[in-house]
């Protein structure tokens, strides 16, 4: 907005969306959208900015403590808010934030000191499986099978027994089995069974789907994480990498 001029700043300021949207984020809502909808126009709303009207990325204003909510601004707004960068592939940003962000912070062992052992096992444990299944996600929502990955230095820890590690990598392979399967039984005569009448290029572009979905999984079955892991499960004697091999 600093590269703005002030005919611009105050076309923005004066509009009435805008006004009525600052107004309720201050006295009760949560969250505050900014998107820039022209070279010179800033949209202030409270609700989520459809994809396409984003041109490049909004910026997501966040009210950061429970009593901010309820008695407005004490100490100063740019001391109560938390601002947050959203581009087009909203679950994308979200992956990247989790796993980037959030996940080192609450994988800090000082950031556990006051969590029982069990707690910060399940905490870990939750945080882990949502990652999995937001990258499981992306992949739905791009036609492809991503086999989502354990955490990178889950083989190297010190803090977590052989045991432990073990079920968590058992996990991941029991995930990549399911997906994998549901690519492999695909059926181009689902369509025939649903009652519709695809012509013969419907079936080529199924077969054309299924090879690239078949490839991008090899690819991924062939990367250095996935090997680690498998070598890993070898090597403690895992019951499930004979049947995982087979597939």
């Amino acid at each position: 907005m600093k590269k703005l001029k002030e005919e611009a700043l105050n076309k923005i300021t004066t509009h009435e969306e805008n006004i009525n949207s600052i107004n309720k984020f201050v006295e009760r809502q949560n969250f505050l959208f900014a998107n820039q909808i022209s070279g010179e126009m800033i949209n202030f709303q409270i609700d989520p900015p459809p994809m396409n009207k984003i041109a490049r990325k909004c910026l997501l204003i966040i009210k950061a403590r429970q009593d901010t909510r309820e008695h407005g601004f004490p100490t100063g707004i740019q001391n109560e808010v938390v601002f947050m960068e959203m581009n087009k592939p909203v679950l994308d940003n979200l992956f990247n934030v989790c796993s980037e962000v959030f996940l080192p912070v609450l994988s800090n062992p000082l950031n556990q000191v006051n969590l029982s052992d069990l707690v910060s096992k399940d905490l870990m444990e939750k945080f882990h499986q949502f990652i999995a299944y937001t990258y499981v996600t992306i992949g739905q929502v791009k036609g492809q099978t991503l086999l989502p990955l354990p955490p990178a230095d889950v083989t190297s820890s010190e803090r977590t027994s052989s045991k432990d590690k073990a079920h968590i990598l058992e996990t991941a392979i029991i995930h990549w089995q399911k997906q994998i399967k549901n690519v492999l039984k695909q059926d181009p005569e689902n369509s025939l069974k649903d009652g519709k009448h695809p012509l013969p290029q419907a079936e080529i572009q199924f077969w054309k789907n299924k090879s690239e979905n078949l490839n991008s999984i090899c690819t991924q079955l062939n990367s250095e994480r996935i090997k680690k892991v498998l070598k890993f499960l070898e090597q403690n004697k895992s019951t499930y990498t004979s049947p995982f091999s087979k597939l």
